[in-house]
C-alpha cells in the first residue's frame, strides 16, 4: 500500500461534481431573478471548508448576487442559525469568468458525518445554464427572488435534479494523514439510478464502509462519474452533451486537480462498446494511458472489470465478446495496481452476461440499490485503511 499524504491543517477534498456542457434535453436553460439550493454529502470534515464553482463552458461570466451554505434538514429547508454567507475576495457578490474556476474564501461552519450541507445561490439577471453536471437520484431546489438567507423551505416549492455551477467542496483537516479516492467512471459511478436523495451510488456506500471500519481515518471518495461519459469520445461529438469530456481529456481537471488526491478507482468502457463500437484494442489502449498518467501523478490506480448489460438496449452477442476480452485484459494485466471484479459481483451466476435480476434496476445495464451495495461491498478495504 503506498503511503497517505501526512500533514497538519490541510484542504482535503470532501465531496465533488464533474462538470459537463449544458443539455437542453436535460438542463434548466436559465435562471433569472432565482435562488438555487442544493445539497452536499461531505465524506471529509472539519470546521471550515471552501466551495468551487466552476463557469468551464461559458461564454460569459457568471454572477451570484448572494451564496450562502447552511445545515440541510429536509428537502429545501435548513437548520435555522447554521446560515453562513460565503465570499470570494471578501466580497458576498461572486463572479466566475468564463471559462474558469474558482475557490471560495474559507466558511466557518463544522461539517460532520451527520450533516448535508445546502448551498444556495441567487442569480439576479438571466443567465444560461451553461456549466452544470447531471445527477437524477440529487434533488435541488429552486425559488423565486432572493431567498438564500431564508431557512424556511417553503420558498423552495420548485424541485428539479442535479447542480448547476457547484463543483467541489474541500474541508481543513486537522488529522494528520487522510486519504482521498476518485472513483472516475460513467452513469454507474455517478449513481444515477439509484434511490432520490439516498446517497446509495456505490461510491458513496463505500466511503460508508470505510468510514465505519476506522471512524478516525481521515478519507473521502469523490464521486467524478458522469452519465453517459466515454473512453474515447467527447460528448458533444455524439450528441450527448451531458456526457462529458473523454475520460484522458478531464484527468487533469476531475481527478489530479483534488487536494491530498491519492488513488483512482476506474470503472468505465461499456458506453464506448454499447454507443462507440469501440474495439477491445481501442479500449484497452486508453486503459493503459488513463494507468501511466496516473502512475506519473505518483497515485496508485485500480480498475473494475465492466459488468454485464444482456439485455440492455445496446446489446449484441458481438459487443458482449468485446466486454469480455476487456475484462479478460483487466483480470491479467500488471498495468493497474489492482483489478476490482465488478463483473462477477452483478451477474447473474446462471447467466453471466446478464445482471442478476436483483441487481438489475431495470434496463438491464445500470444497477438497483442492492447493486450498488454489491459494487462496493466488493471492493477490499485494505486497500486503502492501513492497519495498526
Amino acid at each position: 500500500m503506498n503511503k497517505p499524504y501526512h500533514s497538519e491543517n490541510q484542504w482535503m477534498g470532501s465531496w465533488f461534481a464533474s462538470q459537463t456542457y449544458s443539455d437542453k434535453k436535460f438542463a434548466v436553460e436559465r435562471f433569472e431573478n432565482q435562488t438555487i439550493r442544493m445539497i452536499i454529502h461531505p465524506h471529509a470534515f472539519g470546521s471550515k471548508f471552501r466551495l468551487k464553482f466552476s463557469n468551464l463552458y461559458g461564454s460569459k461570466p457568471v454572477v451570484f448576487d448572494t451564496v450562502t451554505a447552511a445545515v440541510s434538514t429536509k428537502g429545501g429547508e435548513t437548520i435555522p442559525g447554521t446560515g453562513r454567507h460565503v465570499t470570494l475576495d471578501g466580497l458576498r457578490t461572486i463572479e466566475i469568468p468564463a471559462g474558469e474556476e474558482v475557490y471560495t474564501d474559507p466558511v466557518d461552519l463544522e461539517v460532520n458525518e451527520h450533516v448535508d450541507i445546502a448551498v444556495s445561490v441567487y442569480i439576479p439577471k438571466a443567465t444560461s445554464s451553461s456549466t452544470w453536471h447531471f445527477s437524477p437520484p440529487r434533488s435541488t431546489y429552486v425559488a423565486e427572488g432572493n431567498h438564500a438567507d431564508d431557512s424556511s423551505g417553503v420558498y423552495f416549492q420548485t424541485k428539479i435534479h442535479s447542480y448547476y455551477w457547484l463543483s467541489g467542496m474541500e474541508v481543513l483537516t486537522q488529522g494528520d494523514h487522510f486519504r482521498v479516492i476518485v472513483a472516475l467512471g460513467d452513469s454507474i459511478t455517478e449513481g444515477s439510478t439509484s434511490t432520490q436523495d439516498a446517497n446509495h451510488s456505490w461510491p458513496d456506500i463505500l466511503f460508508k464502509r470505510l468510514q465505519r471500519e476506522n471512524p478516525a481515518y481521515p478519507i473521502s471518495v469523490l464521486n467524478a462519474g458522469i452519465v453517459g461519459n466515454q473512453l474515447l469520445r467527447n460528448g458533444p461529438e455524439i450528441g450527448l452533451p451531458i456526457g462529458g469530456e473523454s475520460v484522458l481529456s478531464r484527468l487533469n481537471r476531475d481527478v489530479f486537480s483534488h487536494s491530498r488526491v491519492s488513488d483512482v478507482i476506474f470503472l468505465g468502457g461499456i458506453n464506448d462498446i454499447g454507443l462507440g463500437n469501440a474495439t477491445a484494442d481501442q479500449i484497452i489502449a486508453e486503459m493503459k494511458k488513463l494507468a501511466v498518467n496516473a502512475h506519473e501523478k505518483g497515485l496508485r490506480i485500480f480498475a473494475g472489470t465492466l459488468p454485464p448489460f444482456g439485455g440492455a438496449t445496446y446489446y449484441s452477442i458481438e459487443k458482449e465478446l468485446v466486454r469480455q476480452e476487456v475484462n479478460d485484459w483487466i483480470r491479467t494485466n500488471e498495468i493497474f495496481d489492482g483489478m476490482l471484479n465488478f463483473d462477477t459481483a452483478l451477474a447473474d451466476p446462471h447467466h453471466h452476461e446478464q445482471l442478476l435480476p436483483a441487481y438489475d434496476f431495470g434496463d438491464h445495464l445500470h444497477p438497483s440499490d442492492a447493486g450498488f451495495k454489491a459494487l462496493a461491498d466488493c471492493i477490499p478495504l485494505s486497500l486503502f485503511i492501513e492497519k495498526s
